[in-house]
């Protein structure tokens, strides 16, 4: 039996981990699901004062709150960015990290800047008002017609300085077992870029056959290859 800590990307919430975490459950695992600030229930319009440092304070004090020690660490896309942080600061806490078709931190960059230039301008593109980008289309995050309508009337407005906000200290893909899954369907090249960037840290990777969101469309293999790196 393990201890997961699934961490969901931007514009979404714990509700994304539904299918997975139930899957985990019947093996007998323990699951966690934080719903990091104005995401998903806890969105509210005009927050302007959110970023990166939120969401590692976020997931950080959870994991101290909740007395969780031994888990593993999933993060989901632009969440790759927080628990590379959270990798950092307590480590002691964690015994495997997983980038689900994540981000991989660089030391002192954003996600904007890993990303690159049509990244950043597709950002200004999907610019809202009170600092806000609108979520992508649907078929970015590679959800099929069955689940679209579930999915996207819960996503949500995400804070513009967070994929501006630069990764705090330096990151080092040693200083804990970790692994990446990567995604073939995935439409960003910059996260698909993720897995040779894995494979120069000589860590694991698994392929996926699916979009970029695995945990809506491909639950049980994404719940297997979850389980296999707990052990």
């Amino acid at each position: 039996m393990a201890t997961f800590v699934l961490v969901h990307g931007a514009f979404q919430g714990a509700w994304v981990w539904q299918k997975v975490s139930i899957l985990l459950q019947e093996q007998g695992h323990i699951v966690h699901t934080p719903t990091l600030t104005n995401c998903g229930y806890l969105f509210t319009k005009n927050r302007v004062d959110i970023d990166l440092g939120s969401y590692i304070a976020d997931i950080s004090r959870y994991l101290e709150f909740e007395d969780i020690n031994d888990c593993v660490l999933a993060g989901h896309s632009y969440s790759g960015m927080i628990c590379g942080a959270v990798m950092m600061q307590l480590p002691q806490r964690i015994r495997q990290m997983v980038f689900i078709d994540a981000m991989i931190p660089e030391s002192g960059c954003s996600f904007a800047d890993i990303a690159g230039e049509p990244f950043q301008q597709m950002l200004q593109r999907n610019r809202m008002e009170h600092d806000q980008v609108k979520p992508w289309p649907v078929e970015v995050f590679g959800v099929g017609p069955d689940d679209a309508p579930w999915f996207t009337t819960r996503l949500r407005p995400f804070p513009l300085q967070a994929f501006h906000s630069p990764f705090p200290g330096d990151f080092d893909p040693t200083i804990l077992p970790a692994s990446l899954i990567t995604c073939t369907k995935t439409a960003s090249p910059f996260i698909r870029a993720m897995a040779a960037k894995a494979a120069r840290y000589s860590w694991p990777v698994d392929v996926l056959d699916s979009g970029h969101c695995p945990m809506v469309t491909n639950p049980e293999d994404l719940a297997a290859i979850l389980a296999s790196r707990a052990q």
